[in-house]
């Protein structure tokens, strides 16, 4: 009940990294459905780059829920 309680409390920080994530993954399925189209080294760094993104999210999310304010 407590974890619930801290997310409904920080869901407007948490919405903004799970956005990112969502757009994130749009990208890479995006780049990859048209690897064909785009060049290799593009296609390797759209993957490395929305990678790093969803990690560091995530991350994020979980300092977030675990070391955040308390008002």
């Amino acid at each position: 009940m407590d974890l619930w309680f801290m997310i409904k409390e920080r869901s407007g920080f948490l919405s903004i990294f799970l956005i990112i994530i969502l757009l994130s993954v749009f990208l890479l399925v995006a780049t990859w459905k048209n690897r064909t189209n785009i060049p290799k080294s593009l296609t390797a760094i759209i993957t490395l780059i929305s990678t790093v993104f969803i990690v560091v999210s995530l991350i994020a999310m979980i300092f977030i829920i675990s070391f955040g304010y308390n008002s």
